[in-house]
């Protein structure tokens, strides 16, 4: 029997995250039940309830002989982390908005594809485009491209085989294989920035900065997408512009952790 704790203890919420806990700080290698018992000194009949549960509930998936942590508990965790980048990134977007006079949006990696998961718009009604939840393929825009600047080459290359034509990819696009996105990449790599010239659609151009985490890791990206007429001449001005604002949310993201 587990030994007398306080009513918190023994709620079923906190037995759960518990729970949770121990299976998540064993990761990757599966607990088993008996295990998950011991470190949270409960008993293992009440433990096996509790596990059930929450397989059920996919917060945790059953692997060989143990639980590792289910699918679900990673999208709650990825949709916190995007509001808190959100709230972190929106003051320094809307600051871009009011020097470029352009949509600026934030976008992550989804996949293959690019999701953008904020925008901030102009007050002008015709400028005011949003492509909040929109994905696109990460291989032909410039944020896409920013956000797999961030993996090895190794890890490029399994996504898009170097010898391998990129199905789909449009007449102007210049990375039609996998050869000629990871020369695009280490030059993003190097440049610390991305910019596409109608490769994604024609009349439109754009630029990317990649914001990271304390770690250094390529976590999002900031975008501005306009009409070639009215922007190609400024796609390198902002994305220096975009640079500095992404520095400064790293700087908030790690504050907060600290």
């Amino acid at each position: 029997m587990s030994p007398t704790a306080s009513p918190l203890r023994n709620s079923g919420l906190e037995r759960d995250l518990e729970i949770i806990e121990a299976v998540a700080a064993a990761s990757p290698l599966p607990l088993r039940n008996g295990d998950v018992a011991i470190k949270t000194n409960r008993d293992k009949s009440q433990t096996s309830r509790a596990i059930n549960r929450l397989i059920d509930s996919g917060l945790l998936i059953r692997s060989g002989q143990g639980v590792i942590v289910g699918p679900r508990l990673y999208a709650i965790a990825r949709f916190t982390f995007e509001a808190q980048l959100v709230a972190i990134a929106r003051g320094e977007m809307h600051g871009l908005v009011h020097k470029f006079g352009e949509t600026v949006h934030l976008t992550v990696l989804q996949g293959l594809n690019v999701v953008t998961i904020h925008s901030e718009s102009p007050a002008h009604g015709f400028r005011a485009l949003s492509w909040m939840g929109v994905t696109a393929p990460s291989y032909m825009t410039s944020s896409g491209r920013v956000l797999l600047s961030g993996l090895a080459d190794d890890q490029l290359e399994r996504l898009y085989p170097l010898k391998k034509s990129i199905e789909g990819a449009p007449a102007l696009c210049l990375t039609k294989n996998g050869a000629e996105l990871l020369s695009v990449i280490h030059k993003i790599q190097n440049d610390g920035y991305a910019t596409v010239n109608e490769e994604y659609e024609p009349g439109l151009v754009g630029a990317s900065v990649p914001i990271r985490d304390f770690s250094g890791v390529v976590i999002a990206a900031l975008n501005v997408a306009a009409p070639k007429a009215r922007f190609e001449e400024h796609l390198i001005p902002a994305a220096k512009e975009m640079a500095k604002a992404a520095k400064r949310i790293t700087q908030a993201l790690t504050s907060t952790i600290d």
